[in-house]
């Protein structure tokens, strides 16, 4: 459970898969804008009749961001420029199935930190205070959109709520209403064949 949590908030996962032949395999996330997304797809295995991958990155299953052709490994990095689930589609075109390794890497754990110490000569603490200030403005960032997303989604509840209660008393008044039309109808006919 804390190395699933770890990983979550680390915002590093990879996995080996396997896609069948002709097949196709895909995995989301959802992004925040200005958000670093790196990955790595490799063939998991050397054998000499399997051929190679092709992949793409998809913004919404519409707008293609990175797509590549027949490799064995490679890497890709982008910063998400909109909000919303990004789609990473390895596609196997070959005759055999095959297993895939692929490797996903978001938010402050992708950025490379290594770079840091030797141009600034800091020591190797003060690298990992500058990963979690990064990991902490990543957080704050999630939770400013969950924030606007929950607004959002209130407005939409409040509106749903004053619509239900105007067709709840809609429905009311119409029964009322239909309810006295059937009680004059029953009286006028009663009386017309004189039982009343």
């Amino acid at each position: 459970m804390a190395l699933i949590l770890f990983l979550i908030f680390a915002g590093v996962q990879g996995f080996e898969v396997n896609i069948q032949p002709r097949g196709q395999q895909c995995f989301g996330e959802d992004l925040s804008k200005g958000t670093l997304y790196v990955g790595e797809v490799s063939l998991a295995e050397k054998r000499p009749e399997l051929r190679p991958l092709s992949y793409r990155v998809l913004f919404k299953d519409i707008a293609t961001i990175v797509e590549k052709n027949n490799v064995n490994t490679d890497k890709f990095s982008f910063t998400s420029t909109e909000e919303g689930p990004h789609m990473l589609c390895v596609e196997n075109s070959g005759q055999f199935a095959t297993w895939v390794n692929v490797k996903i890497i978001t938010g402050a754990a992708a950025k490379d930190y290594s770079g840091v110490a030797s141009t600034k000569d800091i020591k190797d603490s003060e690298r990992k205070i500058e990963l979690v200030k990064e990991n902490v403005r990543q957080i704050h960032k999630e939770l400013q959109n969950v924030r606007e997303r929950e607004e959002e989604m209130r407005g939409t509840n409040e509106t749903i709520h004053s619509r239900v209660v105007a067709y709840s008393i809609f429905t009311i008044i119409f029964l009322i209403a239909l309810a006295l039309i059937q009680v004059l109808y029953l009286k006028r006919f009663f009386k017309s064949k004189k039982m009343i």
